[in-house]
């Protein structure tokens, strides 16, 4: 199983969008945006937005993962993955997204895409994410954030670890600052 580095960023949403769309030339850009600041992009490794992501990583000539899942044996991978990791089920597909990376960037989706970004404000509120970033990219999501605030169902440390980007570029600088700002913290040497 091929391991990725400290430093590769998980990126969610939609599965639907498809090559063209808005969404998945905002995904596609992400990943350009991220390569070019030495990012690995990890992925669910199939359509939409994840490859979108794939395909901005591998044209600007970086690297992209999909962490693809044998419940979904009847797709195929994106074209765009340089490595490809197989996992059981959903879960531990969740899982193999979260443990490999070092931040997060969440894009427009819908239920999925929603689990993925509770399930890490989850994991941090647990103590369990070690203060990775989290970058949110869409315009729905300052109207989500503050709907969870109002009912008090996101909790100020979440809050500070979750900021909203307003392009991809804007996003890769946020993802990057935040990773550097983490390894600092813990005393790591920078790439």
């Amino acid at each position: 199983m091929p391991q990725t580095d400290s430093h590769a960023v998980a990126v969610f949403g939609s599965s639907e969008p498809t090559p063209g769309s808005a969404l998945y030339e905002q995904a596609r850009a992400v990943g350009r945006c991220l390569s070019g600041r030495d990012l690995p992009v990890l992925t669910g490794g199939y359509g939409g937005v994840m490859e979108g992501a794939s395909r901005g990583a591998h044209e600007s000539g970086g690297r992209s993962i999909g962490v693809i899942c044998e419940i979904f044996g009847h797709r195929d991978p994106n074209p765009y993955l340089h490595d490809s990791i197989q996992t059981p089920d959903l879960h531990v597909r969740t899982q193999e997204l979260i443990d490999r990376a070092a931040g997060f960037v969440v894009l427009e989706g819908k239920s999925g895409t929603l689990a993925e970004l509770s399930f890490l404000w989850a994991l941090d509120r647990a103590g369990c994410l070690d203060r990775r970033p989290v970058v949110l990219l869409g315009e729905h999501w300052p109207e989500v954030l503050a709907a969870l605030r109002g009912t008090r169902l996101l909790d100020q440390p979440q809050q500070e670890i979750t900021q909203i980007a307003r392009d991809p570029e804007d996003a890769a600088d946020k993802i990057h600052q935040g990773i550097r700002l983490r390894a600092e913290t813990r005393g790591e040497s920078e790439r």
